[in-house]
């Protein structure tokens, strides 16, 4: 999940809710080392992408609200 949201700059929520859309947004299933799963977010300081956290352990939105409170803490 960090790895997704760094390369695709963005949380990987966004691509979890296109997949759900269904469609070509499917292709994305397919892609190596994409997890188009809630749960990854950049880690943001001064308008820039530091890196990124990804958690995994509980549901999606459960592992996207841990990663954004530990981004947060990382880019203070």
């Amino acid at each position: 999940k960090a790895v997704t949201a760094n390369n695709l700059k963005r949380p990987t929520k966004a691509l979890q809710d296109n997949v759900a859309l269904g469609g070509v947004n499917l292709r994305l299933l397919g892609q190596p080392g994409i997890a188009p799963l809630e749960g990854g977010v950049p880690i943001i300081a001064g308008g820039k992408i530091i890196g990124a956290i990804g958690v995994s352990g509980v549901m999606s939105n459960q592992d996207a609200e841990v990663a954004m409170a530990g981004a947060a803490a990382a880019a203070e």
